[in-house]
């Protein structure tokens, strides 16, 4: 038998797989793309298993990367023989597929889109159900705020706080929720580029201090001058508003591939019991600003690169920052702290 796991849920498939695998005495092989004799293999398979053989499951965990001729000789193999299970797992279903829809069994496994709130939501309990953990849609619809529309950290982050509360998700608070959450989508290093254009140039500066006795400089400066040009992909695209919606900030988040949570940051989104206060960026900064801010840090870069100091490189960066940056950013410019070329 033949089973294909269609769709773009790589999660949903290795559950269906494994709930499968789990409530049959089998023996399980899971078999990936490279492999040189697979097709040998599966072959033998599905000619003859032996006469005491246990169940044979087979798992095509990335049939889609097969090389197209592998593919059509797995299309002429025949797995009708008792005992034999092969999952395939592909995104699309193939016109060789729909040639076999009589003899295999289809099951569809999809994602919701990354702009529908309410079904990522019921996806959460859904799978918590699944795994074992019962997860209340209040702590479920936290979880997508804070993570976005990514499966796997969804539910690492629900496993996550399931152990942290001891299964009593209503022992956990708001605050601690946040930090929990929070901080995996948004590092230390992140934390830099915020803590500068949210103006919290204090913690800017002790950030610096910390951040460069754990990272590499080069590593340092690279996060920040991503935070900027994130930055800027936002400004170009957002509205300039005061309030954003949650669907609008999805939709910014989609157009421009940055992490949901950040993308919420930087549009001053808050979220129900975060304790931080973020700052509508785009109320505040202009394109010009931000050019001149990513061409002073790729200065600093090539200083750092070229031997400088970067403690006091990028603090000079925040002290411009900090004391040239005016309340009206359309008449301001920030200066250009390094020289060109060098």
């Amino acid at each position: 038998m033949i089973i294909y796991l269609l769709g773009n849920s790589e999660l949903q498939k290795a559950l269906y797989v494994k709930s499968f695998v789990s409530s049959t005495k089998c023996e399980y092989r899971k078999m990936f793309s490279d492999e040189e004799n697979k097709l040998t293999e599966l072959r033998n398979a599905s000619q003859s298993l032996g006469l005491f053989s246990l169940k044979k499951v087979y798992d095509l965990v990335n049939f889609d990367e097969w090389p197209k001729k592998e593919r059509e000789d797995f299309f002429s193999l025949n797995f009708d023989m008792d005992g034999l299970v092969v999952f395939v797992r592909t995104e699309k279903m193939s016109k060789e597929v729909k040639k076999l829809l009589s003899d295999v069994q289809i099951v569809e496994l999809e994602k919701p889109k990354d702009w529908e709130e309410e079904k990522w939501i019921e996806f959460i309990v859904v799978t918590g159900e699944k795994l074992g953990i019962p997860c209340p849609k209040e702590i479920a619809e936290e979880i997508f705020k804070l993570t976005g529309p990514d499966e796997y950290a969804l539910i690492s982050e629900l496993q996550k706080l399931y152990t942290y509360s001891d299964g009593q998700f209503n022992k956990i608070t708001p605050s601690e929720l946040e930090g929990l959450i929070y901080k995996r989508s948004v590092s230390r290093v992140d934390e830099l580029g915020f803590s500068i254009t949210e103006k919290l140039y204090e913690t800017a500066y002790e950030l610096v201090d910390e951040l460069l006795r754990e990272y590499d400089p080069v590593l340092v400066i690279s996060s920040l001058g991503k935070h900027f040009i994130d930055l800027l992909q936002i400004i170009a695209i957002a509205e300039k508003k005061p309030k954003f919606t949650w669907p609008e900030i999805a939709e910014i988040s989609k157009k421009t591939s940055i992490q949901l949570p950040k993308v919420a940051r930087y549009l001053g989104f808050k979220f129900k019991g975060q304790t931080h206060e973020p700052q509508n960026h785009v109320l505040i900064y202009t394109l010009r600003v931000l050019d001149n801010a990513i061409k002073s840090i790729f200065y600093i870069d090539r200083a750092i690169k070229s031997g400088g100091d970067a403690k006091i490189l990028i603090c000079k960066f925040i002290d411009d920052f900090s004391s040239q940056f005016g309340s009206s950013p359309e008449n301001t410019s920030l200066k250009q702290t390094f020289p060109r070329g060098g």
